[in-house]
């Protein structure tokens, strides 16, 4: 690119700037000038870069508006720069960028930064028009009540497949590695860069995270349009995920932490979905009925730490009767008649909640287990007392699989090797007897019988 001399289209671009920002400077014209005031003119306004000169004519375009666009969105997509351009490290060779400072904007702003320019261009990160330092820097993100998140992330590709513990905290390693507790114990952190360079900076392992990372590998996990714009970034998610706030909740993970022994906990116990979430929509804080498989009235919790004490967790300390979902004697709306007989898909669901009800069932259960342990001591409500001489044979038929949920296959051998109650005397049912029932259901006694090994003995085909 034609480098842009001072005399040329570079000066009239300040000049514009200048007209721009209500700051222009006098400069005599070049046609009669002394050259000493020229030379000192020439000294003043110093060639820009072709790079920055571009960019800068972007720049008071888009100043010329009533509104400038998010800057994420606005650098990374219009300008095309890279990350690496304004995002530094914080020391040598570290992957911890600092946020972009003076130095970083001044590469393409410098015109922008000259004292009495419009305050504009401070007011995109300061709060005030004459800022004093970094006191008055605003929040970032911009949008209030938002945490930057990733674009998308899946739990189930990052956690240890072991579920390896560490022995010194008892809780899981994975988990802790990335998740570092807050100062006053209530929150989990999210994981940042010195974390993820754990795995991330190893070469093979993409997107690659380094001091010299570009926008390539920083898109591997960020998205620079969603930054700002809490309707993309929060797409599907629980807004107390994007905040990290729960309105009028009070919570802390270190009491949880400090009664992992006696009660039992680990990071699973409540945060049960997590493990196998492969993306941020299927992402799911603990429900209400995890909370009351623990702190139910009838549980062994101390009297303070009861679902009936409801300061402990609201702000506004409500009071009256235990609404229907922190009460586990209440039977939920959806376990209707059809719901006791056509309840397998919800049990075996990776966020199941019957835990917080039947005792039988631990928290961490896998599906499999949640159904044994309720099926071998309650009965299905289809096992009534004809199920076993006459029902069981017509279903058993039809799904094979259904049965084999408690069955095993010698179950239905221990049976069908014995003789039926109907063949009793077997003398006389052989005789004759046999005739009647086979007629009344001739598809039971193949079940055991061919026509070729019983039948034919007497009997002939038509």
């Amino acid at each position: 690119m034609r480098a842009i001399c001072c005399c040329g289209a570079g000066f009239s671009l300040r000049r514009a700037s200048a007209r721009l920002t209500g700051s222009e400077t006098k400069v005599p014209p070049s046609r009669g000038h002394r050259p000493g005031k020229r030379s000192e003119a020439r000294r003043r306004l110093k060639p820009a870069p072709p790079i920055a000169m571009s960019l800068a004519a972007l720049w008071l375009a888009s100043a010329a508006g009533s509104s400038a666009e998010p800057l994420h969105e606005y650098h990374a997509t219009k300008l095309k720069l890279d990350c690496s351009q304004c995002h530094v490290p914080v020391k040598k060779d570290s992957v911890t960028l600092r946020r972009p400072g003076h130095s970083q904007c001044t590469m393409c702003h410098a015109m922008a930064f000259r004292a009495g320019n419009n305050p504009r261009i401070c007011q995109e990160c300061h709060a005030s028009a004459a800022p004093s330092g970094a006191i008055d820097l605003q929040p970032f993100p911009r949008f209030k009540g938002q945490r930057p998140l990733l674009a998308e992330f899946s739990h189930a590709r990052h956690v240890d497949k072991q579920s390896r513990v560490d022995s010194r905290t008892g809780f899981r390693s994975d988990c802790q590695y990335c998740h570092k507790l807050a100062a006053d114990g209530k929150l989990e952190a999210f994981p940042q860069h010195a974390e993820c360079a754990g795995c991330h900076a190893r070469p093979e392992i993409r997107p690659h995270l380094s001091a010299a990372s570009t926008t390539r590998d920083c898109r591997g996990c960020h998205s620079p349009e969603g930054i700002e714009s809490p309707s993309r970034q929060a797409a599907g998610l629980p807004p107390q995920v994007a905040s990290g706030v729960w309105p009028g909740i009070e919570f802390s993970h270190l009491a949880h932490f400090r009664a992992r022994q006696p009660q039992k906990l680990d990071c699973v116990t409540c945060h049960s979905t997590v493990p196998a979430s492969a993306s941020l929509a299927t992402l799911r804080l603990p429900a209400m009925l995890d909370c009351v498989g623990c702190h139910e009235t009838g549980h062994r919790v101390d009297t303070p730490f009861r679902m009936a004490n409801c300061r402990l967790c609201h702000l506004d300390g409500p009071s009256g009767p235990l609404p229907p979902s922190h009460d586990s004697n209440v039977r939920p709306a959806s376990h209707n008649p059809s719901f006791r007989v056509q309840h397998r898909e919800q049990a075996s669901a990776p966020d199941a909640k019957c835990f917080a009800c039947h005792s039988r069932v631990a928290p961490n259960a896998a599906p499999g287990e949640r159904c044994v342990s309720c099926h071998q001591v309650a009965r299905p409500a289809t096992h009534t007392a004809r199920w076993r001489d006459d029902i069981h044979g017509r279903y058993a038929a039809l799904d094979r699989v259904v049965c084999a949920t408690c069955h095993t296959a010698d179950y239905c051998n221990r049976c069908h090797n014995e003789l039926p109650r109907t063949h009793v005397p077997l003398a006389l049912f052989k005789n004759g007897s046999h005739a009647r029932v086979a007629r009344l259901d001739e598809r039971a006694c193949l079940t055991c019988h061919t026509f070729e090994s019983t039948c034919a003995a007497c009997h002939r085909r038509n």
